[in-house]
């Protein structure tokens, strides 16, 4: 680095350096963030070969450098407003439907209390240990029209007895999954 470069560096620095963090301090309303901004297009000067590269009035070169630093900047905090706003909303609704899942358990569970042991089980190898009905009529030894009719009437008694939960279930699946 030639000392002549440093020295017209630092003269420009300090010639517009406090007009600019006003020019960003109107768009931003924040000194450290305008401050920031004009730091960053200074940078972003020094590192570029800019006695060479800005071919235009350089005082207006750094103002639409600030402008859109600092439109980036806005930008970026509107993403992150966004984003904080949508987590807090997401944090709010999960632990309801961890709750609503817990108790939909619940319910599952005294619904399937409520079914004939063999309808129950044949339910529970059906859904739990996810067994096809030929593999449950043979572990059960029934034919696979009972098994059939064993796993219908379970999904019909749970159909009723959950039918409160089923809007719960739909909200879930769509919002959740």
């Amino acid at each position: 680095m030639s000392e002549n470069k440093e020295k017209k560096f630092e003269q420009l620095f300090r010639l517009y350096y406090k007009e600019l963090h006003r020019s960003a301090f109107r768009y931003l309303r924040d000194s450290e963030s305008a401050e920031e901004i004009v730091q960053q297009v200074f940078l972003r000067l020094w590192e570029k070969n800019w006695q060479e590269e800005v071919h235009t009035s350089l005082k207006a070169y750094l103002y639409r450098a600030v402008y859109n630093e600092s439109m980036n900047f806005f930008k970026k905090e509107q993403r992150k407003m966004k984003y904080q706003s949508y987590q807090q909303s997401r944090q709010e609704f999960v632990p309801a439907a961890d709750q609503s899942a817990k108790d939909l358990d619940q319910k599952l569970q005294v619904a399937l209390a409520k079914l004939p042991e063999k309808s129950r089980t044949v339910f529970e190898l059906s859904r739990f240990q996810e067994m096809k009905y030929k593999d449950i009529a043979q572990t059960l030894d029934l034919s696979i029209k009972t098994v059939e009719g064993h796993m219908t009437k379970a999904l019909r008694h749970l159909r009723l007895e959950l039918m409160d939960y089923l809007t719960v279930i739909i909200f879930y699946i769509i919002y959740i999954l």
